[in-house]
């Protein structure tokens, strides 16, 4: 009977030790976690000793720094423990993550289990396959065409009877897959045989993830539960058959080993809840940390929400303001111009015209120089041609100008007409539009600065109400550790009464091991509930790192904007204003031209000098010849010898030498002969006996024909032929002024337009700068302005920052707290069954080595 208790007692002890040793994996948590708050502890130690030296000391200046220094110190070493507590909660986090088999490829499939299940919601609308070409789900590419399949055998009839009834694929979504070049038929994203993951793959995946987060609340939870029945159980078997231990002491009363060991287990088991207690104080400030920076960050990217929407806006109203007027001032500047569509092929045809007209001309027009011929001036018809000497050069005269024309003046013309092109296309013609899609912009920003303040004003309420009810919050997050270390202080004293006379009192440590149970179960039922928070939190966190590559998974075509942000692009393109804003974003290239040198057309100018200067001189005509020419003729007109004078023959004068038939006092001919024809008819019938040779009386004056015919040269040809130098020559002597003042009139006109063109070319050069300036102070730099506020990437920092507090400090802290309060429970079972036996033991009186006796304390 006597060594019962012993028996009881060591199997009590057994008992604690196998609680001890399954818990001991948890336990290298905590210790992990106490060396955080140990460094806190032993520098508050330190500081106490600090301020007793300074007090010692009794100076006043001296205590001030020491007190300053205490203060950073002890800030200094919060900052320590804290970043410590961080460090081991991201650690705890990723042996969590490596426990569950968290990898990537894990966290990828979980997204993709997850879109199956919410395509399988509203499955009727996800499995509409075709719709209208019209409709904004139909399935297009960048030319607006629908992207169909490949018809062929093996496609299916619904593909070709929608596609012959004008409809389109729907785009690709959750259910259906895009189509690949090639494809015969339409793939569906899980619905087919060999899709990556099918719905039976979604679903066991779902129920991987959820096995893996419950494994993690099971434990608190049986512990609850069986806290609970032992409770009830205890207490049944206490107070109904006086069993677990009974309610009185034993007779013989306990060995001060009997009584000091529950005790002993008491103090160990009270040092882990006092540490778990600590590290979860550290961690519940970090929590609360987290949760303050989380807001700040959400106010802070609200509020940089609210002032970038108001610079996006304030260059779109002044845009929307100006762009009609800007554009009202573009036609003006530039009406009357449309001569610079031609460029300069005006001003070229005009000098091509000129040359053509004019170089190398002769007189009589038309002809042509015989080389071959014996006399000069002699045409290849044998009558009389004279060449134009300035005419000579005017080919190569006007090359020079031309070219000189095509290199100065062409590729500033091209600007010109290139910038009034772009101004009339990217500003003039669409400029309403402009204004009206802009005007739209502007009410959108309007309506999100609204609902963005809106939104800013209910996190600050929320945020208000939260440093309202901060203490509170850190109050109900140490609430279970405040009961178990009330549950250990109550207990400590019941211990000291029960170590003094005062033994009735050490029933207080009843009400303590009470309190215990309550607490283990509400201290494993809310761990469990918190941990299973904190790993959805953390799984979440994993996901939105995912995410955070590609928003296209959780926004879709949303995600575009969200990206721009991300990658510090402008919006400008995101949101297809490009087109719009074209104009002040490179569409409009205004020159920058010398004008002086753009139109410098010296060579022009030097050939029109020369042209001007040009007079009768330049044709090779001597008066003295054309005399001598018409006495020659009218020598062998006159001729004595009846073989060669017809009657009657001349004299020929110059008045009638385009009807020499009037000087033969004859009528016109009839039909119409030229002059040389009527000649060579007049003396046509004596070509037989006028032959120039012999006795000149008798067969006439010699004669020699300027171009001998290939039937030989006769007196009648040779008449004709000399008649005709004559017209000629009078030809040239009448023309040659008409040809100078022609000359002269061609090359003037061309200077005229020569002049008017780069008049032109100046007033619309001015014009561009007119509008360049007005757009450049205006519309150019408001748009500039516009693209420059539409970088976003301060959403990407806000992220950061709420991801951070929530995934680097809020996650892990409240991870932390839910293994620390499990722990606490794990140290609070033996110190309940340490209090329940310790109550009794040390309320002993009786025999044998026991306190009570060896301690006085009767």
């Amino acid at each position: 009977m006597g060594q019962q208790p012993k028996t009881t007692s060591r199997k009590g002890l057994m008992g604690i030790s196998k609680k001890v040793l399954a818990t001991s994996l948890l336990v290298v948590c905590f210790i992990a976690t106490t060396n955080a708050t140990g460094h806190s502890l032993d520098v508050f130690s330190k500081l106490r000793g600090l301020n007793a030296a300074t007090f010692a000391q009794g100076g006043r200046q001296l205590e001030i720094a020491v007190s300053s220094i205490s203060t950073n110190r002890r800030l200094d070493a919060s900052s320590e423990a804290t970043a410590q507590a961080t460090k081991v909660g991201a650690s705890v986090r990723d042996a969590i993550k490596q426990l569950r088999g968290g990898t990537a490829k894990f966290y990828n499939d979980l997204i993709t289990a997850v879109k199956i299940t919410l395509c399988e919601q509203d499955l009727d609308k996800n499995t509409v396959r075709f719709v209208d070409s019209s409709s904004d789900d139909a399935y297009k590419d960048d030319n607006g065409d629908c992207v169909k399949l490949a018809i062929s055998t093996l496609s299916d009839e619904d593909a070709a009877q929608a596609y012959a009834q004008g409809q389109c694929e729907v785009k690709p979504n959750c259910y259906w897959a895009p189509i690949e070049d090639g494809d015969t038929s339409r793939a569906r994203v899980y619905a087919d045989a060999d899709s990556p993951m099918t719905k039976s793959d979604s679903e066991a995946t779902l129920k991987k993830w959820a096995t893996g987060v419950i494994g993690f609340i099971i434990p608190g939870i049986v512990l609850g539960i069986l806290s609970l029945l032992t409770m009830i159980f205890f207490f049944i078997c206490r107070c109904c058959c006086n069993r677990c231990g009974g309610r009185s002491p034993r007779e013989e009363g306990y060995t001060c080993m009997q009584k000091f060991l529950p005790l002993l287990f008491f103090l160990i088991f009270t040092i882990g809840i006092v540490g778990v207690s600590a590290a979860a104080f550290v961690y519940r400030g970090t929590m609360i940390g987290a949760v303050h920076d989380i807001f700040n960050a959400t106010t802070g990217t609200l509020d940089n929400v609210s002032n970038w929407v108001v610079d996006i806006r304030t260059p779109l109203e002044k845009i929307r303001d100006k762009v009609i007027s800007s554009a009202d001032l573009v036609t003006v500047k530039l009406d009357g111009t449309g001569f610079i569509e031609d460029g300069i092929d005006g001003l070229e045809f005009k000098l091509n015209t000129f040359s053509n007209n004019s170089a190398n001309r002769t007189l009589p027009t038309g002809c042509a120089i015989d080389d071959s011929a014996s006399q000069s001036n002699t045409a290849t018809d044998g009558g009389f041609c004279a060449p134009c000497q300035a005419c000579t050069t005017i080919s190569s005269g006007m090359k020079t100008a031309s070219d000189q024309i095509d290199k100065n003046a062409k590729p500033g013309v091209e600007q010109l007409n290139n910038v009034r092109q772009q101004l009339n296309g990217q500003l003039v013609s669409i400029s309403e539009s402009v204004r009206s899609g802009v005007d739209t912009q502007v009410g959108t920003a309007n309506d999100l600065i609204e609902m963005v303040d809106d939104v800013n004003s209910d996190v600050n309420d929320y945020e208000t109400e939260f440093q309202n009810y901060r203490d509170q919050l850190g109050y109900a997050v140490m609430g279970l550790f405040i009961i178990a270390l009330a549950v250990v202080v109550w207990g400590f004293v019941g211990i000291l009464f029960g170590l003094t006379p005062l033994k009735a009192l050490a029933n207080i440590m009843h009400f303590a091991y009470f309190i215990g149970f309550v607490a283990l179960f509400l201290t494993f039922i809310i761990s469990a509930i918190v941990l299973a928070v904190g790993v959805v939190l953390g799984d979440v966190c994993e996901v939105t790192t995912i995410f955070s590559t590609n928003w296209s998974v959780p926004l879709g075509d949303s995600a575009k904007v969200v990206d721009a942000c991300f990658n510090n692009e402008s919006l400008i393109d995101t949101f297809n204003l490009s087109s719009k804003l074209e104009f002040a974003r490179g569409g409009v290239q205004f020159p920058d031209l010398d004008v002086n040198s753009m139109l410098d057309f010296s060579e022009l100018d030097n050939f029109t000098s020369t042209i001007l200067a040009t007079n009768e001189s330049t044709f090779q005509f001597d008066d003295t010849k054309y005399d001598d020419a018409f006495t020659a003729l009218n020598r062998y007109a006159s001729q004595t010898s009846t073989s060669c004078n017809p009657s009657p023959s001349g004299p020929y004068t110059k008045a009638n030498v385009l009807q020499p038939w009037v000087d033969n006092s004859q009528s016109a001919p009839n039909p119409t002969k030229t002059p040389r024809q009527y000649i060579v008819g007049l003396y046509q019938s004596y070509d037989v006996a006028c032959t120039g040779t012999g006795s000149a009386s008798v067969n006439g004056l010699p004669f020699t024909c300027r171009k001998t015919p290939s039937t030989g040269c006769t007196f009648s040809y040779f008449m004709g032929e000399s008649f005709e130098v004559l017209v000629d020559m009078a030809g040239v002597k009448s023309g040659m002024s008409t040809f100078i003042s022609e000359l002269h009139t061609n090359v003037t006109d061309v200077n005229t337009f020569t002049s008017t063109f780069k008049g032109n070319i100046s007033s619309l050069n001015t014009a561009i700068n007119v509008i360049k300036n007005d757009l450049q102070s205006s519309l150019i730099a408001y748009v500039s302005e516009f693209e420059d506020a539409m970088r976003c990437n301060f959403l990407e920092l806000g992220y950061n920052q709420i991801y951070k507090a929530l995934c680097g400090d809020l996650m892990p802290s409240l991870t932390m707290i839910a293994l620390m309060l499990f722990l606490a429970g794990i140290f609070l079972i033996p110190v309940n069954v340490c209090l329940i036996i310790g109550v009794k033991r040390l309320k002993a009186h009786g025999n044998g080595h026991i306190m009570d006796n060896e301690m006085k304390f009767q």
